[in-house]
């Protein structure tokens, strides 16, 4: 009985970890291939014209979060209680809730480029709800096969095919991005067109996504609202150039971000099973492996600063210190582990909700102080505090929650 116990326990913790290295290569992947993207986009088409198209897309994916309206998560805490059953609803919302956003903010918004970028909204929120599916039902390996080489590899091919058809400006970037999401998009559906079935209405599956569309929202405002900021208050150079810092910055904590994708659906499943003193444990030790692996891309990152940004360009190279301040906030994100997962897929979104907002009013207030007269480096230190303080936030609340003391003390 103890040996079948045991091999039973083996087997869900191969699985596990199976998944993990998954999420690994194909994050890995998606984020390479990411930066090659940026690096082809600053060489052929110069820095300001990826700035316009990074502020573009930041704008494009800030109003993609009301669109996806926390469905994503809503359904890896719901699938594994109830399969399919709310999967044509999401994307039923979803495409409502695009086409009125899309619609709304072309009336508001005068820029043609922005304009141009914005159907973008419905395709990025789709493929996140895809994403939340894929997780859901541990196809990991199937999504970034898709998301982190084909559709990206075609993104950079497109993008220097357009270069020398169409021209050098920033519209050319964004028609090889229009192609490359449609593409995937595609795929996506026809690897999970058996999930689609009649549209079953349910508030309670509803309210719980509600708070997460408002903690989403809070967190990309936290995270990329010094772009925007930046862009109108100071030029679309400095956002290109702020733009490769935070890439490069968020490899400090990339490896939170693969953990992620295959513990949010473990959570969930755990807490349904009422498996809590595992789960416990599956914290305690990721979040110590966690902070060790960030420490050391941090003294990398530190050390070889100048060197990584040359490789991007001389005028990068003006973002060595807000790249620095960036991935001091990220190291901290990896540090205290998946703690507004512990929260938000254990039936408490609404934690992170008021904790996404808190920091999100810090930030803008920050960047409001420190833009004008820092430029970049004032929108780096004060995303670093955002973040340092909803991160270390979130681990003071599992601690409390969840009775954990991942380093000995609260």
């Amino acid at each position: 009985m103890i040996r079948v116990n045991l091999f039973e326990k083996f087997l869900i913790n191969n699985h596990f970890i199976k998944k993990i290295i998954e999420s690994f290569f194909g994050k890995v992947s998606y984020v390479l291939f990411t930066m090659i993207f940026s690096l082809v986009a600053t060489r052929l088409y110069g820095v300001e014209a990826f700035g316009e198209y990074t502020y573009a897309f930041t704008l494009v994916s800030f109003i993609m979060i009301f669109a996806k309206a926390g469905l994503d998560n809503g359904l890896i805490y719901y699938i594994p209680k109830n399969g399919n059953k709310y999967v044509s609803l999401s994307f039923f919302i979803n495409a409502i809730l695009s086409l009125l956003l899309v619609v709304l903010t072309f009336y508001f918004i005068t820029d043609s480029f922005v304009r141009l970028m914005l159907p973008l909204v419905w395709l990025l929120s789709m493929e996140q709800i895809y994403f939340g599916v894929y997780r859901a039902t541990g196809k990991i390996k199937e999504y970034y096969f898709v998301n982190g080489f084909i559709s990206i590899l075609l993104r950079i091919l497109l993008v220097i095919v357009f270069y020398f058809f169409i021209g050098k400006n920033a519209k050319s970037i964004a028609l090889g991005v229009y192609f490359s999401f449609i593409f995937s998009i595609a795929i996506y559906f026809y690897q999970n067109k058996d999930r689609f079935n009649k549209i079953v209405y349910d508030k309670t599956f509803l309210r719980y996504s509600f708070p997460l569309v408002i903690a989403a929202i809070m967190g990309v405002m936290m995270d990329r609202i010094d772009i925007i900021m930046l862009g109108t208050m100071i030029d679309k150079k400095s956002v290109g150039i702020y733009q490769i810092a935070v890439q490069v910055a968020n490899l400090t904590s990339v490896i939170l971000v693969i953990f992620n994708t295959v513990f949010a659906p473990q959570i969930s499943s755990l807490y349904h099973k009422g498996k809590l003193e595992e789960l416990r444990k599956i914290y305690m030790q990721s979040t110590r492996i966690l902070s060790l692996i960030s420490l050391v891309a941090l003294i990398f990152i530190v050390i070889f600063s100048k060197y990584i940004l040359l490789v991007f360009g001389e005028d990068i190279v003006a973002g060595q210190f807000a790249l620095v301040l960036r991935s001091i906030g990220q190291f901290i994100n990896a540090a205290v582990g998946s703690v507004w997962l512990m929260l938000a897929m254990t039936g408490k979104p609404k934690l992170q909700m008021y904790g996404n907002f808190t920091a999100s009013v810090i930030n803008i207030v920050l960047n409001f102080l420190l833009i004008p007269r820092y430029g970049i480096n004032g929108a780096a230190f004060a995303s670093m505090i955002a973040i340092g303080f909803v991160n270390i936030l979130g681990y003071l609340l599992v601690s409390r929650e969840f009775k954990v003391k991942v380093y000995g003390v609260i």
